[in-house]
C-alpha cells in the first residue's frame, strides 16, 4: 500500500500532547532550614476557634473595645487601607459564604472546620460545639456581621482585649501613659513563617489519604526547600513588604511577573509538509515556593497562529498548564507541574501551518481561582440542593472567572 503525501503530511504536523507529570512529594525535596516549629505561645494564640475576648475593661473608651477593623483603623489607617484591599479581608466572599448559607445548621462541622482560618474569632463561630462534645448549639458569643469580614486585625493581634503585634519596626519614646488599650505585647512570634504555616500547610482528613504524598497546600515546606530560606528570607519578606498588611499574591500581577521568567522560541516556520514548531517556556526564578503553591490557581500557557489582521486561526491553538490539578471531591491528584524555585515547563508546539497564517501568537495567562470555579460550575449544576447559597456561588463563579489577566504575550512572525 502506498502512502499519500497528504498522510505523511498530516502526520508530520500531530498534535503533541502537554507536558504531563507529577511533582515529587516535598519531603523528597532536600531542605535548606530546619523545621519550622511554632513556640507554645503561637500554639495557644492561633487555637482555633480564638476563645470569647470576655468584657473589655470598664474604663476603655467603646472604641478600645471594638473588636471591628474599622476601629483598628482609626489610629492605624496605613494597615486598614492595605488589609481592606487584601485577600485576608475577602476571605468570606460569596463563594465561602455561598455554601455556609446551606450549611449553617445542618452542617456546622464544616463550617467551624473553614472558620479556623477564614474567621478564627468565636464572636464570628454562628454555631458552637457544646461542653460535652455531641451537638451543636447557637454561640451567645456570636455578633452579626462579624464573621463577613474574614480574617480581622483581631483575628491575628486581640485575646482577651489584649493586643499583641511584633516589634516596632522604628524605636519609639512613650512618656507617661502607655496609650490606647494599653498598649500591646512585643511578639517576633509575627516575623516567623509558623504564624503563616497554621493556615498555609493544610490536608484534607485523613492524613492518610495524602495525594501523591503531598498536602493539598504546603507553602512553609515548600519554602523549606528555598535558597531564599536559606538566605533568611520568609514569608512576611515578599507578601508583608515593610510590615505592610497587603499579602499580595497570585492575584497581583506585578508580583508574579518578578516571580517567572518567560520565554519563547521559533524552530520551524514551517510548510505544507512540515509542521511550525515552536516553545514558551516558563521558569520560578523569584518564588520561594512552588509556583503556584495551593491548588486553585492555573497558569496557562498559549500558542496559535494568527491571520494578517491578527485573529486567532480556529484549531491551531495549544495550551498546557502549570498547576496542581485535583478531582472536586479532593480524593484524587490529575496531574501536577508546578514549578519549584529554578525549575522550569516548557509547551512544545507543533502544528501544520494552516493557509493564511502570518505569525503565532504566544501567551500566559493567569487564573488565579480556576479550581473554584469549576467547583462552583459543578455545585450549580443542581442549585436545587443549594437553594440558599446558589445566588451567592453564581456571583462567586462570575468573580473566579474576571480574576483571570495575561501575564506575558509575544507575537512571532512567520515568514514565507
Amino acid at each position: 500500500m502506498r502512502t499519500s503525501l497528504v498522510t505523511l503530511a498530516l502526520a508530520a504536523c500531530a498534535t503533541p500532547e502537554p507536558p504531563r507529570g507529577h511533582a515529587p512529594p516535598i519531603a523528597d525535596v532536600p531542605a535548606t532550614v530546619g523545621a519550622v516549629e511554632p513556640s507554645e505561645w503561637l500554639v495557644a494564640h492561633l487555637k482555633s476557634p480564638v476563645a470569647p475576648q470576655g468584657t473589655p475593661p470598664e474604663d476603655w473608651s467603646t472604641l478600645e473595645q471594638s473588636l471591628e477593623p474599622a476601629a483598628c483603623g482609626a489610629c492605624h489607617p496605613q494597615q486598614l487601607a492595605d488589609w481592606s484591599d487584601s485577600w485576608h479581608a475577602k476571605g468570606m466572599g460569596p463563594g465561602v459564604i455561598g455554601q455556609y448559607l446551606d450549611w449553617d445548621g445542618t452542617n456546622d462541622a464544616m463550617v467551624a472546620k473553614c472558620n479556623r482560618c477564614h474567621a478564627p474569632l468565636s464572636e464570628q463561630h454562628m454555631r458552637i460545639e457544646n461542653d460535652d462534645g455531641d451537638d451543636w448549639i447557637d454561640n451567645p458569643a456570636f455578633v452579626p456581621g462579624m464573621r463577613e469580614q474574614g480574617l480581622t486585625c483581631a483575628g491575628c493581634h486581640v485575646r482577651q482585649h489584649q493586643r499583641f503585634g511584633p516589634p516596632p519596626r522604628t524605636a519609639q519614646t512613650i512618656d507617661g501613659p502607655v496609650g490606647p488599650h494599653d498598649g500591646f505585647t512585643v511578639r517576633d512570634d509575627f516575623r516567623d513563617p509558623a504564624f503563616c504555616r497554621s493556615c498555609h500547610d493544610f490536608t484534607a482528613k485523613p492524613a492518610s489519604e495524602a495525594l501523591e504524598g503531598k498536602k493539598l497546600q504546603e507553602t512553609t515546606e515548600e519554602w523549606r526547600r528555598t535558597t531564599h530560606a536559606a538566605e533568611g528570607q520568609t514569608c512576611q519578606t515578599c507578601h508583608m513588604p515593610d510590615g505592610r498588611h497587603t499579602w499580595k499574591g497570585i492575584h497581583t500581577p506585578e508580583l508574579v511577573r518578578d516571580a517567572v521568567e518567560v520565554t519563547a522560541t521559533l524552530t520551524d516556520a514551517g510548510t505544507f509538509f512540515t509542521p511550525v514548531q515552536a516553545s514558551i517556556t516558563l521558569t520560578n526564578v523569584g518564588a520561594a515556593h512552588r509556583m503556584p503553591t495551593y491548588t486553585t490557581p492555573e497558569i496557562k500557557l498559549f500558542i496559535e497562529q494568527i491571520d494578517e489582521s491578527g485573529a486567532p486561526i480556529e484549531g491551531t491553538r495549544q495550551e498546557g498548564s502549570v498547576a496542581r490539578r485535583i478531582t472536586p471531591n479532593l480524593k484524587k491528584e490529575l496531574w501536577d507541574t508546578r514549578l519549584l524555585p529554578g525549575e522550569s515547563y516548557a509547551l512544545p508546539y507543533r502544528h501544520r501551518r494552516v493557509s493564511g497564517a502570518t505569525a503565532l501568537v504566544t501567551r500566559v495567562e493567569v487564573w488565579p481561582d480556576e479550581a473554584y470555579r469549576r467547583f462552583y460550575e459543578i455545585k450549580l449544576r443542581a442549585p436545587e440542593k443549594i437553594p440558599k447559597g446558589a445566588d451567592a456561588l453564581r456571583q462567586a463563579m462570575q468573580t473566579a472567572t474576571e480574576s483571570r489577566y495575561t501575564l506575558w504575550e509575544q507575537t512571532i512572525p512567520l515568514p514565507e
